[in-house]
């Protein structure tokens, strides 16, 4: 069952702009429970609020940029890790 507690902690870690953090927060993640569909679901949410006027307003420049590497980072950790079992099939 994945939990907010593993959900969170990926957000925070882009957002920081550390690349290890947030491919560490994605095999926690899954570890945890949460399905690939679930946590690209989140690196997608994350990614959406980098063009939110008022979160880059809050943030500044600076950070929307460095979030991008951490971005991708936790993407790459997703595609590379094992299917989840809920996850249903690709094409079947």
């Amino acid at each position: 069952m994945p939990r907010l507690e593993d959900l969170i902690p990926i957000a925070v870690g882009i957002a920081a702009g550390c690349e290890r953090c947030a491919e560490r927060m994605v095999e926690r993640a899954l570890k945890g429970g949460a399905t690939k569909r679930l946590i690209e679901r989140t690196l997608g949410i994350v990614a959406n609020l980098r063009s939110v006027d008022c979160f880059a307003r809050a943030v500044g420049p600076e950070v929307i940029a460095r979030m991008e590497k951490p971005l991708q980072a936790g993407r790459k950790a997703l595609r590379e890790a094992e299917p989840s079992p809920e996850d249903p099939p690709c094409c079947g």
